[in-house]
Parts: C-alpha cells; sequence; structure tokens
C-alpha cells in the first residue's frame, strides 16, 4: 500500500484505498469468519453463484446485509442442506457463517459465506412450527374436521394430489384392484414450492362445496422436511379444519406428521395407507352386511321350521280335535236315541202296557170317557184288540 497522505494528521485516501483498507481491516478483524443470522430475502441462484440478503427489523427499522456463496462454496453447503432437509428460500431464517467483504464497484458491505448452521434453521422451524400446532390446539381448530362423520359407505373420493406422483399412482392402484366401485375426483396440484399452498387450499375448498363428495384425501409421497414444508403451512391447516367432509391424510413417510396430518379427521402414514383406509371402511361394512344378513336368513330359516313345526302340531289337533267331537256327538246322539226309545209307546206297551181308544180315536185315560155299548180298540206290543163296553166301575 502506498504512504498514507495526512491531512491535518488525519489519513486521507482515495475510493479504493479506502476499500483496500475497509477489507484489510475486516479480513484481520474476522481472520476465522463470523456468523450472522437473520431472514431470508431476495433470493437469487444465477448459475454458478448464489444471491441473497439477511434482514432483521428492530423497532421497525430494518437492517440488511448482502450474502454471496460463490460457486467454490456452494457444493459443500448444499450437500449440507440436502443432509438436513432443507432448502434455501424467502423467509426462511438461518445463520451463516463468512468473511466481510466490501465491494467498492457497488459500495456495499457483503458477506462472502463459506458455511451454514442448519440446525439453526431447523430449530426456528421447529419453534414456528410448535407455536402454530399450540395456537390451533387452543383455538379448537384440531377437532373440527373430526368432528366430521365418515359416510357409511364412503365411495365418491376427492383426492387432492400431483397426478404425476408416484404415492399417488400406487394409491389410485389400491382402490381400484380393491374391486369396490369407488368414483375418483382427482384435483391435481403442486405438492411443493412456492404454488403449493395455495393450489392445495382451493383444491380442498371446492371439493368441500361439491355434494357429490363421500371424503376427501390428501396425499403426498416421501421427501425432504424442505419439500413437505407446505403441509405445515396455517391455510392449509383451516382449510382442512373447515372442510365439509372428512379429510384423510397421507402425506411423507411413516416417521413424517405434517400439520395435515394433526388437523385432518384421519391420519395415514402414505398415500397408499390413506386409500387402504378407506378400503378398509368399505370392507368392513361388507363383512358387516353379510354377516347381518347370514343372521337374518338363519332367523328366517328358525321362525319358518317353527311355524312349519306349529302348523303340524295345529293340523295334528283339528284331526284329533274333530274326531274325538264327533266321537262325543256320537256318543250323545246315541244316549239321546236310548232316552227316546225308552219313551216309545211301543217299547212300553212290550212291557205290558197298553193303550185304549174309543171309536173316535180318543185315549181313554179315565172310565168316564166311556159309556155302556161304546166300541172301543185296546192296543198293545204286538197287536190291537177290539172290545164292547158292558159296564163301566167307578
Amino acid at each position: 500500500m502506498p504512504d498514507i497522505e495526512l491531512v491535518d494528521g488525519v489519513p486521507s485516501f482515495t475510493v479504493s484505498q479506502f476499500a483496500g483498507v475497509l477489507n484489510k481491516v475486516l479480513s484481520q478483524s474476522f481472520d476465522d469468519g463470523v456468523w450472522v443470522e437473520g431472514e431470508i430475502q431476495g433470493y437469487r441462484a444465477p448459475k454458478p453463484h448464489l444471491y441473497f440478503s439477511l434482514v432483521e427489523v428492530v423497532n421497525g427499522k430494518t437492517s440488511k446485509l448482502d450474502i454471496k456463496i460463490f460457486a467454490g462454496m456452494l457444493a459443500p453447503i448444499q450437500k449440507k442442506l440436502r443432509n438436513a432437509g432443507l432448502e434455501l428460500k424467502d423467509g426462511m431464517k438461518v445463520r451463516v457463517r463468512g468473511n466481510p467483504d466490501f465491494y467498492a464497484p457497488f459500495g456495499t458491505l457483503g458477506l462472502k459465506t463459506f458455511d451454514i448452521d442448519t440446525k439453526f434453521t431447523i430449530g426456528d422451524i421447529a419453534e414456528q412450527r410448535a407455536a402454530l400446532i399450540q395456537k390451533l390446539k387452543d383455538t379448537g381448530v384440531t377437532k373440527m374436521n373430526k368432528r366430521r362423520p365418515v359416510p357409511v359407505v364412503p365411495l365418491r373420493l376427492g383426492i387432492v394430489s400431483s397426478s404425476q406422483a408416484a404415492g399417488f399412482a400406487d394409491a389410485r392402484k389400491h382402490l381400484m384392484e380393491s374391486g369396490i366401485a369407488f368414483s375418483i375426483t382427482l384435483c391435481d396440484v403442486r405438492v411443493q414450492g412456492d404454488e403449493a399452498v395455495p393450489m392445495i387450499v382451493g383444491a380442498i375448498q371446492a371439493l368441500s362445496r361439491r355434494d357429490d363428495i363421500d371424503l376427501v384425501l390428501v396425499m403426498r409421497g416421501g421427501g425432504s422436511k424442505n419439500d413437505l414444508a407446505a403441509f405445515d403451512d396455517e391455510r392449509i391447516a383451516m382449510a382442512i379444519a373447515r372442510c365439509r367432509h372428512p379429510v384423510f391424510t397421507g402425506i411423507g413417510h411413516q416417521v413424517d406428521q405434517s400439520i395435515a396430518d394433526i388437523v385432518a379427521h384421519t391420519e395415514c402414514k402414505t398415500p397408499t395407507a390413506c386409500a387402504d383406509a378407506v378400503i378398509e371402511i368399505v370392507n368392513d361394512f361388507l363383512h358387516d352386511l353379510n354377516s347381518t344378513a347370514a343372521h337374518v336368513r338363519s332367523a328366517t330359516l328358525t321362525a319358518v321350521e317353527k311355524a312349519r313345526g306349529k302348523m303340524r302340531l295345529n293340523r295334528e289337533r283339528l284331526v284329533t280335535r274333530a274326531r274325538t267331537a264327533l266321537e262325543r256327538q256320537g256318543q250323545r246322539v246315541a244316549l239321546h236315541a236310548a232316552t227316546v226309545r225308552g219313551l216309545d209307546p211301543v217299547v212300553t206297551m212290550a212291557r205290558g202296557w197298553s193303550i185304549t181308544r174309543t171309536a173316535d180315536g180318543r185315549v181313554v185315560r179315565s172310565a168316564a170317557d166311556v159309556a155302556k155299548g161304546d166300541t172301543i180298540t185296546t192296543l198293545v206290543a204286538d197287536g190291537a184288540i177290539t172290545s164292547t163296553v158292558e159296564g163301566t166301575d167307578r
């Protein structure tokens, strides 16, 4: 560096000289680099470099620092991000390490970055996520969709997924191979990136307005934490909570649980598991239906057999009772006949009795009924005797 000119004892530099002095001082002061944290703003990645600003707002005042990640440092930083399941984007809080650098052509102070603290970002995301979950629980949002009754036979399915996703393809295959006549309405959406949240929210709201839908299935296959970040968004959580139909989710892998899962009616671990859960509901209904039909059939057959038994018994009773009644009536007739026979005059006369009549046929009951010279006829058991009254003895 050339000799420094002094003006009234104070160093005097040209702009380029001053920029060089600044960078030398900064390098000596932060020879091991410095960590700086803030929120990403203005993210852009013109290959092979990456640029954004770190911003912080304190008491309404914004502080900003330009971040530069040049090609030589970009690959190891991206690898570190991938291993942590993260992807840089606007709005994300990060902590980066680099060397302060004053860029003379623009007159700006920036940070030539060579490292990133992924644990800081993960912790911040986890903190924000935990705060949102607590908020949703406190306001009762997590219970809203769970109160929606699942139809007995949910056959009309509204699916929110990317049509190109392998998870959706597997789930659809399971639904088709189940042998159940499902009706599927697909809302093809982005499941990651800036467009994902508004598209998913719009799809859920559209299906909610329809009356020809029994269940809404929100599906997304596995991915990194950053890939699944959309399903931790409060807007999706509220759309699920307010949906008029029960919402089943199948998002990510076995170990993943998004806020969408927490708010949904039923959480399934994968898209395939989501499809299987619906199949199981229908199969359980069919099993119960078959069991009920078998029970009804058995009960009906038993009732018919009992009725047939009663009919046979009643028929036998009718035959027996009729015969018995006839026999009893025959006995009564015989008894009456005997009584009538006992009253027959012929029978009486056979025992020595007779009937005497006058010539004009009147029965002689008293000696006064005849006079001397009357002709009378006496009937006996085997004939009649005609007599002339010679006198009466009174």
